[in-house]
């Protein structure tokens, strides 16, 4: 008989009624358009926690992370009404759930009090970003207090691709919600590791989909790595370089220190397994976690079932797979 295996959703969206009911937010985003849009059916799932239950019990799933870190952008108010709604949400579902604090990125000087109620007052034990606005992105010096407070509550931080329209690539051929995103994911990544982790070593950041497909992009952002002051020879400097030539340097490990702070979830590709083997082979098992994207990408019980079944038989070992289903989030929430 197969052992049990906790499974905690890290990536998974709720959008409060009271946040839903908002007609115009602060970017000109009507909700009520959302309601009734091409995506009107994935909108209306964000409501529904019930079913939600339903749909984790039937697939295997114990816990899911709650965010909607796409809102913050709207202000502060907002993000207090979603913190409301998340705590109203754990209070009629105990242990199902592990909420994330919401504070917007810009415009608000009451970010940090807002923070400390959430944790303080509503016991949140995570923080929600979203990866970037129009005039802020995520190693902005502006957000360096917010990030001295999480730190010092040893705080995970779980970030959201942008969902602001315009946004490079437009709607032509749906690019906005897939190479758009995933660029935006991708950019951050960067950012983080050589904008924000030099300032706070400790912060933990939880990269949506993949980092936007850094199983596949590691390898490039490695060859260009050159940190300030390193003694790079003039010949290769300012050049890709092998990974002999990394490891010869030493900047191999160089880029490892950094890069293996980084946490990673699998949501974002519904399930797709050869990204999923991709990412085992590239990025810690320790940093991988279990992540649906319910319920814009898998909504449905019998895919995540699947997907959970995918990790099960990937070649590796147990501890690694329980892991990625659920430890290492287990460990980011220290429960």
């Amino acid at each position: 008989m197969e052992k049990n295996f906790v499974v905690i959703d890290a990536h998974n969206h709720f959008l409060p009624e009271a946040v839903a009911k908002k007609s115009t937010t602060a970017d000109g985003k009507d909700f009520a358009q959302a309601f009734s849009g091409s995506r009107a059916h994935g909108w209306k799932r964000t409501l529904d926690l019930e079913n939600r239950v339903q749909l984790m019990d039937e697939a295997g799933v114990d816990m899911a992370v709650l965010e909607q870190s796409a809102s913050s952008p709207q202000g502060i108010g907002y993000c207090h009404e979603i913190n409301d709604g998340y705590f109203k949400a754990i209070r009629e579902y105990p242990n199902r759930f592990l909420p994330c604090v919401h504070v917007p990125l810009e415009g608000s000087p009451h970010a940090l009090e807002e923070l400390d109620r959430a944790v303080n007052e509503l016991g949140f034990k995570g923080v929600s970003l979203v990866a970037s606005t129009q005039k802020v992105t995520l190693d902005s010096e502006g957000l360096f207090p917010l990030y001295e407070r999480i730190s010092e509550l040893d705080l995970p931080i779980f970030i959201h691709p942008s969902t602001r329209e315009p946004i490079w690539g437009g709607d032509r051929y749906a690019m906005s919600c897939h190479v758009s995103r995933e660029y935006d994911v991708a950019k951050c990544v960067n950012e983080v590791m050589h904008g924000v982790l030099n300032r706070f070593p400790d912060l933990k950041f939880v990269m949506p989909h993949h980092g936007g497909g850094i199983p596949n992009q590691k390898g490039r952002m490695m060859a260009w790595f050159e940190p300030e002051g390193w003694n790079i020879p003039e010949e290769i400097k300012g050049l890709p370089k092998t990974p002999r030539e990394l490891k010869q340097l030493g900047l191999d490990e160089a880029f490892s220190a950094l890069f293996d702070k980084l946490y990673f979830d699998l949501a974002g590709f519904g399930g797709w397994m050869p990204i999923t083997e991709s990412a085992v082979k590239v990025i810690r098992p320790d940093r991988l976690c279990f992540g649906t994207d319910f319920p814009f990408e898998i909504h449905e019980a019998q895919d995540v079932k699947a997907f959970i079944e995918g990790i099960k038989q990937l070649a590796i070992s147990e501890k690694d797979k329980r892991n990625i289903l659920g430890e290492n989030v287990k460990r980011l929430f220290k429960i």
